[in-house]
């Protein structure tokens, strides 16, 4: 399955205060757009690679509630619990080979949606969005996958200015994910992704040990939550808390909007 790291979701109140927040420590962060039917907007962070944040919000909340959108359901139901990370998406130039991968795992794929945006300067962007029926409650969610309407080459292109930060060229490095169940949940990751369990590491850090997984060019850092050092908010178990972002000016780390950003040089 060729798949890249495309994007972390993370979902708030207000996305133009954390689209701020970037702004302050000296990231180029801009507005992105409406989602019309689905009853979302949002902002965005690049960084090299094409991959981003995006804040998401909500521009009609009884809409988003009847949306047939996966993601746009889970975020409705994080919504309940509180602002911080949703969903971890990953990039693909093959959704039917996506599809094919998903169904030989002997797992359903959902989809794919249809998704569009329109920018600022009036140009809508257009994507397709597959994701998995997932039963288990007690493990962290699957990500989505994503295929962009337009080629890598065009949009890396396009997207140089909103890569360039006047803090450098940081890159968005690792995702740590608070789950209650480890070993079900590196299960669940080693399977579908084709990840042998002898490329899991160990380590640990100011949060607590995590196993740490290779996958789609980025790093899976996976918290059991009875092994937090650090006070990480009960409602984010089995979902994303901690966002690692590399190459800054100097280490330290910051919370926004309940997401753990942590900058290191």
């Amino acid at each position: 399955m060729n798949i890249t790291f495309d994007h972390l979701v993370h979902f708030t109140k207000s996305p133009e205060e954390a689209k701020t927040a970037f702004q302050l420590i000296g990231f180029h962060a801009i507005n992105g757009g409406k989602h019309p039917s689905w009853g979302t907007y949002n902002c965005l962070n690049y960084f090299t690679g094409l991959r981003y944040i995006e804040w998401i919000g909500f521009t009609d909340f009884d809409q988003a509630k009847a949306s047939d959108n996966v993601l746009i359901q889970q975020i409705v139901a994080d919504s309940h619990k509180g602002e911080g990370f949703s969903q971890l998406a990953f990039r693909t130039n093959d959704m039917d080979a996506v599809i094919d991968h998903i169904q030989a795992k002997g797992l359903k794929p959902i989809g794919p949606f249809a998704g569009s945006r329109k920018r600022e300067d009036g140009k809508v962007l257009s994507w397709s969005m597959l994701f998995i029926e997932d039963e288990q409650d007690d493990t962290c969610r699957y990500p989505f996958f994503i295929q962009w309407g337009e080629p890598e080459e065009a949009r890396a292109k396009e997207m140089v200015p909103l890569m360039q930060h006047s803090i450098g060229s940081p890159s968005l490095s690792y995702i740590g994910m608070n789950v209650s169940n480890l070993d079900e949940s590196l299960q669940k990751y080693c399977h579908l992704f084709d990840v042998p369990r002898q490329s899991v590491t160990q380590s640990k850090d100011e949060f607590g040990t995590y196993s740490e997984l290779p996958i789609g060019n980025i790093a899976v850092r996976l918290y059991e939550t009875k092994s937090l050092t650090a006070p990480i908010g009960h409602t984010l178990i089995n979902r994303p808390f901690l966002c690692g972002i590399t190459g800054m000016p100097e280490n330290k780390t910051v919370q926004v909007k309940n997401g753990i950003y942590q900058f290191t040089a």
